[in-house]
């Protein structure tokens, strides 16, 4: 199975800010992670990073941030 390379920006609200995001896509969806540039404040996250695995965890796990409530964009 071939893997696949993307980057996103994620951004999320301050209900998420406490929540092990990149545990979870690590865990759930067996996706490597690198961040690049990371801001978190009280208020709000926001992530640049790029996401590695196959293709459709990787969609999977775009549609769980999507329902958890992170803004994704990818560049």
């Amino acid at each position: 199975m071939s893997t696949t390379l993307r980057r996103f920006t994620l951004s999320f609200p301050q209900k998420l800010i406490r929540e092990p995001i990149l545990h979870n896509l690590s865990v759930k969806f067996g996706l490597l992670f690198n961040i690049s540039k990371a801001n978190v404040s009280d208020d709000h996250g926001y992530l640049e990073l790029s996401l590695e695995g196959d293709h459709e965890s990787l969609e999977r796990a775009l549609k769980y941030l999507g329902d958890i409530g992170v803004t994704i964009t990818e560049k």
